[in-house]
């Protein structure tokens, strides 16, 4: 399967660290399918999506955010866990609905679709108390920009998406995780979420603690 074999992919970069271990899960879209953004799917948004677990992190060593077009440099922000509508998720040859969260995309790290649960990192900081979590049009995440993140958002918002109660924030938010950078973070913090909320894909965790090899 074409999804399959450009997911593969994706996770061996993370080892290598010229490529800045950086996930691409989506990266290989563009050269399958050159179709035009279609109308946005709303699905989840009348009540926003459900994060059932908010981890903090802060980083040593920043890394380029690929997930939207200006790349920005990341150095901290939130592992997220979002329970999701799996046919929202579910690998095809097509585009994806992109994840939104207040002016950020969402990077995925996993697919989901098998559990129900996407784990994600949302770059910078963001109060989901305030901030509203939503899918957005098909498109590649790597072309968004400010601009489009800006009417995506006033077209969720007008659907009803909303953030999470603060109590419900507070209590699924654990303590800020500091680590050297970003394959610490996913080889520790969220290859344990992917594990606890997403055992199908434990492969993922597989390849991201295999041992490193020193030339």
């Amino acid at each position: 399967m074409v999804m399959t074999r450009i997911l593969n992919r994706s996770y061996s970069l993370l080892f290598d660290m010229r490529q800045g271990l950086y996930l691409s899960l989506l990266s290989g879209f563009c050269i399958i399918c050159a179709c035009t953004p279609t109308t946005p799917l709303y699905s989840q948004t009348r009540k926003g999506l459900d994060i059932v677990r908010i981890q903090p992190f802060r980083l040593e060593k920043s890394f380029k955010f690929d997930w939207r077009s200006e790349r920005p440099d990341v150095r901290s922000g939130l592992l997220v866990v979002i329970k999701v509508d799996t046919s929202l998720v579910r690998p095809t040859n097509d585009l994806q609905p992109v994840l939104y969260a207040g002016n950020q995309t969402v990077q995925r790290i996993n697919q989901g679709y098998e559990s129900g649960y996407v784990i994600g990192i949302i770059p910078g900081p963001i109060d989901l108390s305030k901030e509203p979590v939503w899918f957005g049009t098909k498109d590649l995440p790597e072309r968004i920009d400010a601009k489009k993140i800006r009417a995506e958002r006033a077209k969720a918002t007008s659907s009803g998406a909303r953030p999470l109660k603060a109590e419900d924030v507070k209590s699924r938010t654990k303590k800020m995780a500091t680590v050297p950078d970003l394959t610490t973070l996913l080889r520790k913090y969220a290859a344990d979420l992917i594990l606890e909320f997403s055992p199908q894909e434990k492969h993922i965790v597989e390849a991201w603690r295999l041992p490193e090899t020193r030339q």
